[in-house]
């Protein structure tokens, strides 16, 4: 085997998930969590890095005995960040040479969902 591939590619040296919640009196909860993921080498030669990212959802409830009302907002400070990343190589007819480069899916920007549930 190569010496040189000892890159998986895309497994992150470092994950981390987690938040707060409080439920108070009178029905109001919430909770404040993150997501972060390092940066990850892209290709078995750690030549190209696929971004990590950090962040922040936030969640906002109020119950009754038969309601509930939600508010969520995930992205909370709107960052820019990348959900899948894959390092490809590609050639098209008129290069001489292939060119790799990071292929990406957007993450999600901030956005806010409202709820209500009843029960029965």
């Amino acid at each position: 085997m190569n010496e040189y591939l000892d890159y998986t590619p895309l497994v992150p040296a470092f994950t981390s998930l987690g938040g707060l919640s409080a439920k108070m009196k009178k029905g109001f909860r919430g909770s404040l969590r993150y997501r972060f993921m390092g940066h990850r080498p892209a290709n078995e030669l750690n030549m190209v890095e696929a971004e990590g990212y950090f962040i922040n959802d936030m969640l906002f409830a109020y119950s009754r005995k038969k309601i509930e009302l939600t508010i969520s907002v995930e992205n909370v400070f709107n960052c820019e960040w990348r959900e899948a990343q894959f390092d490809t190589e590609s050639r098209l007819q008129y290069e001489s040479q292939p060119v790799s480069e990071i292929h990406y899916t957007s993450g999600t920007p901030r956005f806010s969902k409202a709820g209500i549930c009843l029960k029965f």
